[in-house]
């Protein structure tokens, strides 16, 4: 399989790439179009009641249509700030023109970055300790960050109301 994605041309990769890019973005922009109506009585209320959602309308208030295509190079959250896009009914002309940008930022890291690290990691053992240790270390960042702001969250949040 490696070889075969090797043996294409770098434009078919990054196509590729974008395709499916545009083709996740927009399917969770429309999920989010259509759980707008009736959100509260659908099993969807959940997802918008959480922190990553919480988090990601934050974003796009802040940012505002340039939330989206910003949102393809964070890790965590890019799937619901499309989602928040839908659901926050952002044009569609806006939306469309924001992920053909995003998707073209994220096609460009997946077809070298992202080939690299698929490369190293298919082709040998040294490849994939390297690998492991990378993803190793980033969990290891994100779990302590988070375990931070829950910390710090927790005093502050608890006051007797009088």
């Amino acid at each position: 399989m490696l070889e075969r994605i090797h043996s294409l041309p770098y434009p078919w990769v990054f196509l590729f790439f974008w395709c499916l890019a545009m083709m996740r973005s927009h399917t969770m922009y429309w999920i989010g179009r259509g759980i707008t109506a009736g959100t509260a009585r659908s099993r969807w209320v959940s997802l918008l009641e959480s922190p990553v959602y919480a988090r990601a309308q934050a974003w796009s208030a802040r940012w505002g249509v340039l939330a989206v295509p910003v949102s393809f190079l964070t890790v965590g959250i890019q799937s619901v700030i499309q989602l928040s896009a839908g659901v926050a009914r952002m044009p569609l002309r806006h939306y469309v023109a924001a992920t053909a940008a995003g998707a073209i930022a994220w096609a460009a890291v997946y077809t070298t970055i992202g080939m690299a690290i698929l490369t190293a990691w298919l082709t040998g053992p040294t490849g994939r300790l390297i690998c492991l240790l990378m993803l190793t270390a980033l969990v290891l960042v994100v779990v302590i960050r988070r375990s931070r702001v829950m910390r710090g969250g927790q005093g502050g949040g608890r006051r007797e109301r009088v």
